[in-house]
């Protein structure tokens, strides 16, 4: 036994005279867990640490499963008898022989875990085999009587196959009637049911779909459909070269059809020349009648183009397309420009056309209080009961209120956690498998355990499995589990010092302020290592692999790889970089650089370009003509406070500058942004 367990943490050991290779140290992995195992079944105390002994175990099985090693496997699943995490070895195991599973052997293994994540891991394996060898009929008696998430074009294959083809119409075409583009695998069964269908009925369905299409702006879609229509080669011209609006608009027929192709098209114009097509717009409203909803789609849009240009018509377009201030839109946006021309004036009478509703809001308070302080030269009496309402609170506009009162920011923090229930919650079996499969690395799996587990919990368990996430290190966990339980002021889970030394090697490699490094990865992904956005951005500091490279040349390191991202050290190593490559070159001004971070800093530095003076920071934010990137820098200053508060030696943290340790120093929004010009270098 002593042999066994030297072996175990590192000494060579001997297997019939041989020293032992990788599979051997498998196989001695696994007669020591038989042997340990077995002997705390009897009661002994002398053993290692069972659960080290148990992952190790568990790590060398999956792997053997994984690369056709099913005898050793099976050895192993009998020395992991009680280890929470069997089942996805069962798993497995499963998916390494499926094509050699009988379906009684299947249904015995599925029925131990039915209703459980493993048993729906298992469930759509057993599926997609029975796909792969086109077992239509079972395919059919295993999924029930709706197609399985993500498997509807195979649904409806096998429901043709078997002759059914009246449901295999039915799915087909609700399968068909959607704006985006299909999975390839969907063209089989798309084109057999296209070709039962008469020519009208095909001609019909290609309209409905391309209408779909242009309703979710996806040109290229549309264009595609309208090629199985004859005669629509004018509508296909269009859709490739949105300029023909301007010679074909007047002579296009007026239809349900055509009234939505043109107003896509005086979108996509828009972004172009909106001046030029604004006028385009009025003259086809007149033929093509657009309904008051498109009509407002329409104004928005041209809004939001006219505004992000800077456009110095912009004013008076929207008081020429909104004079009686019915779209909050474009009131909103009359405030903001009248700010950024510092009326103030104008910016309360705007804020006052505002629904009692908006009105209210924290940003439109605190607007109004700065707009009377300018007009009268003072804090007046109403500004002064705003703001100090405002700075009670936690917020990006609370903690503006506080700077212009000179008072401390106020986090409201409280913690609620039941102690008491730590204990019972950590021995739910579904939260004890999301535990393991974390600490695995298995975040996927992790999540969706976890997620599944907290459905059956109180509110005030969730808040505890929130804790106990904390306590393991999760913070992804930790965090959306307290925002799903809505226990807002407990900042302990909400904010965690997650992977606290490597950002603080990398902060202090790349002298940046630390809690504004973690501010942006609480943004970009509340630290979920594993974390990808629609637009391929991953890790815990959100890099697009493109960026990365760039980075990575930049710091004279090797390209990473994919995987590589998604690891704690590297991402934040790399992310750290980044930001203060951006520091640098927007001359150490945070709110540039954290703009540059979300939106990329040739956009920043396009605005900086339309700019002609320097801009009080609060008024820049607000006009910033991307609503993202507006959150997202309130978001990133104001969670830089929080953690400004929450790191040691970091006691005056400021909206601006980070930790501003200098007594007695206090930045305020009133400071200047700068123009173009005091921008620093290009670089990355």
């Amino acid at each position: 036994m002593l042999n066994a367990i030297s072996y175990f943490q590192g000494a060579p050991m001997r297997i019939s005279g041989l020293r032992t290779g990788r599979g051997s140290y498998r196989f001695g992995i696994m007669l020591l867990a038989i042997v340990v195992l077995a002997a705390c079944a009897g009661g002994s105390t002398v053993a290692p640490d069972n659960l080290t002994l148990q992952r190790e175990l568990f790590q060398n099985a999956v792997q053997d499963a994984r690369e056709g090693r099913i005898a050793e496997a099976t050895q192993a699943k009998a020395a992991l008898q009680g280890y929470v995490l069997l089942p996805y070895l069962e798993l497995e195991l499963l998916k390494a022989q499926i094509h050699d599973t009988a379906a009684a052997d299947f249904d015995r293994l599925y029925s131990a875990h039915a209703g459980s994540v493993v048993g729906s891991l298992m469930h759509r394996a057993w599926l997609t085999s029975l796909k792969m060898r086109q077992q239509w009929p079972e395919f059919l008696a295993y999924a029930g009587d709706r197609a399985p998430r993500g498997m509807r074009c195979e649904y409806a294959t096998a429901l043709r196959a078997t002759g059914q083809d009246r449901q295999a119409d039915k799915e087909t075409r609700s399968i068909w009637l959607t704006g985006y583009s299909l999975p390839e695998l969907c063209d089989p069964v798309l084109e057999r049911w296209l070709e039962r269908l008469s020519l009208q009925e095909r001609h019909e369905v290609h309209w409905q779909r391309a209408k779909l299409a242009l309703q979710q702006g996806q040109s290229q879609l549309a264009r595609y459909l309208l090629r199985g229509i004859p005669g629509t080669e004018h509508y296909q011209n269009l859709l490739q070269s949105p300029d023909e609006l301007y010679q074909l608009g007047e002579r296009i027929e007026v239809s349900d059809f055509s009234r939505l192709l043109v107003m896509h098209t005086l979108k996509r114009l828009a972004g172009s020349d909106a001046q030029r097509s604004n006028a385009l717009w009025h003259q086809l409203d007149r033929r093509f009648a657009f309904t008051p909803s498109q009509n407002h789609s329409l104004r928005d849009s041209f809004a939001r183009e006219i505004i992000a240009g800077g456009e110095e018509y912009a004013r008076d377009w929207i008081n020429a397309n909104d004079p009686n201030f019915e779209d909050h839109y474009l009131t909103e946006w009359r405030i903001r420009l009248a700010l950024k021309d510092r009326d103030w004036p104008a910016a309360q009478q705007y804020i006052a056309a505002l629904p009692e509703k908006q009105r209210a809001k924290s940003d439109w308070q605190y607007w109004w209080a700065r707009a009377d302080i300018e007009n009268n030269q003072r804090m007046t009496d109403e500004a002064e009961v705003s703001l100090k309402a405002l700075a009670s609170e936690r917020g990006y506009y609370s903690f503006l209120a506080a700077d212009m009162l000179s008072q401390d920011y106020q986090l409201g923090a409280k913690r609620t956690v039941n102690l008491e229930l730590l204990g019972q919650v950590e021995q739910i079996p579904g939260v004890q498998r999301a535990k393991e499969l974390y600490w695995h690395n298995l975040d996927r799996n992790a999540i969706t355990e976890w997620r599944v587990a907290l459905r059956k919990l109180t509110r005030e368990q969730q808040v505890v499995a929130s804790q106990l996430a904390l306590d393991w290190g999760w913070s992804y966990a930790a965090v959306s589990s307290a925002i799903g339980a809505r226990e807002w002021d407990d900042l302990e889970l909400r904010f965690p010092l997650a992977f606290k030394s490597v950002f603080e090697q990398h902060a202090k490699a790349q002298n940046i302020e630390l809690n504004w490094a973690y501010a942006i990865a609480r943004q970009e992904s509340a630290f979920d290592r594993h974390a990808q956005s629609r637009v391929g951005a991953r890790g815990v500091m959100q890099l697009m692999p493109s960026t990365a490279h760039t980075i990575a040349r930049a710091m004279g390191r090797p390209l990473p790889k994919l995987k590589e991202l998604h690891t704690a050290q590297t991402n934040i190593e790399m992310g750290s970089f980044y930001l203060r490559h951006l520091q640098d070159r927007f001359a150490g001004n945070h709110i540039l650089a954290t703009a540059a971070y979300n939106a990329g800093p040739e956009r920043v530095a396009r605005v900086l370009a339309r700019q002609k003076d320097a801009l009080p920071a609060d008024i820049w934010i607000e006009n910033l003509p991307y609503g993202e990137t507006r959150e997202y820098i309130k978001n990133v200053l104001a969670f830089s406070v929080v953690y400004g508060l929450k790191l040691p030696g970091c006691s005056s943290p400021s909206l601006q500058s980070g930790c501003n340790t200098e007594k007695g120093e206090r930045y305020t929004f009133i400071n200047s942004m700068p123009a173009a010009t005091e921008s620093g270098s290009d670089g990355i």
